[in-house]
């Protein structure tokens, strides 16, 4: 049995027998470039110039004029937004790159899955009211929690924040 890349390789040097130049062909990932070229070098009797050949995702950054940022680029730009916000409170960038990759995460998450981000936080703000209550006096008093608990809970509320001066 042929594989399916071989296949699409044969029937494009039938059709482009001696020059692939003006061809683009898109595929799944980089890997399958690997074995699609493997194909066609396997096919070919003498020397032509290949399609030009993309991963879907390359395939995309090239329509779209956009530029993927990688990750130390986007914990500057994120700590800028961070100071922001913070000002004289906010942590060292020593400090900052301790949690902000989890941060970075969690923003690439919300985006990813279009998730609605003020939804998202107000709702983990109710989960650490919560967390928080003192069922025994029924009450929502924050006096019992610990130094501990409330940065975590200033924390939690600053997060959505960051978020929205980090997308601007």
């Amino acid at each position: 049995m042929i594989p399916f890349l071989e296949k699409i390789a044969l029937r494009l040097i039938k059709k482009f027998p001696t020059d692939m130049q003006n061809v683009q062909i898109v595929l799944p990932s980089k890997r399958s470039i690997v074995f699609f070229k493997h194909y066609i070098s396997r096919n070919i009797k003498e020397p032509i110039f290949l399609p030009k050949i993309s991963s879907i995702e390359d395939f995309i950054i090239e329509l779209s004029g956009l530029e993927i940022l990688d990750n130390i680029s986007l914990q500057f730009k994120l700590y800028q937004s961070y100071k922001k916000i913070e000002k004289q409170s906010a942590d060292t960038f020593e400090n900052f790159l301790k949690w902000s990759a989890i941060l970075l995460n969690d923003y690439n998450e919300i985006d990813k899955n279009l998730v609605d981000a003020e939804k998202l936080y107000s709702n983990l703000q109710d989960i650490k009211k919560l967390d928080n209550w003192n069922i025994d006096n029924w009450s929502f008093s924050e006096s019992k929690l610990t130094d501990l608990q409330k940065d975590h809970i200033a924390f939690s509320n600053k997060m959505y924040h960051w978020y929205i001066e980090f997308n601007t």
